[in-house]
């Protein structure tokens, strides 16, 4: 029974860092063009040249979490109003990412220390997730709104197709 529930933090925990991984894609990025006399382009976060835009390669918003609008498909318009979406909601998620993290270590440091009182603590756990998640719903939903019939179709194909990619590794 133990081993179950050490199952469950563990892969809890697992999720979480997913989940903040996200998050982190979430971050705006400057879009402008450079002309030759500008520093050079900006590095990503693992020190090499930064690829594409918010999400890596490609450019799509949302990174990992899947949510897969590309920034090529985009008008100027658009990619402004977006970035306004995720700065407005940007000084919600923060605390709210520390909140998850804070409470993810609670539980490790828990269950290293002898695991008593982890029911308490997953639930603190499940709050701080879900308070995210429902900011990351907001957030996706005022994108989609921004997004044509089209970009919405395009979306949803490269989504099936990344499930379809997902199911064939299994």
């Amino acid at each position: 029974m133990q081993t179950e529930t050490v199952s469950r933090v563990v892969g809890g925990f697992v999720g979480a860092v997913v989940i903040a991984l996200g998050m982190l894609s979430f971050t705006p990025i400057s879009t402008a063009a450079q002309d030759q006399n500008q520093a050079p382009p900006a590095q990503g976060r693992f020190g090499g040249p930064r690829r594409g835009g918010p999400g890596g390669p490609g450019g799509r918003f949302g990174g990992p979490m899947g949510f897969g609008v590309d920034r090529r498909d985009l008008t100027d318009a658009q990619r402004e109003q977006i970035k306004a979406i995720h700065d407005r909601h940007a000084a919600e998620l923060k605390p709210l990412i520390e909140q998850s993290q804070t409470a993810r270590k609670a539980m490790a440091d828990n269950v290293l220390a002898g695991g008593s009182n982890l029911r308490a603590l997953a639930i603190d756990i499940g709050k701080a997730e879900g308070d995210l998640a429902y900011v990351n719903a907001q957030i996706q939903t005022e994108v989609l709104a921004v997004l044509t019939p089209e970009q919405r179709q395009n979306m949803e194909a490269r989504r099936k197709e990344m499930e379809a990619r997902r199911s064939q590794r299994k």
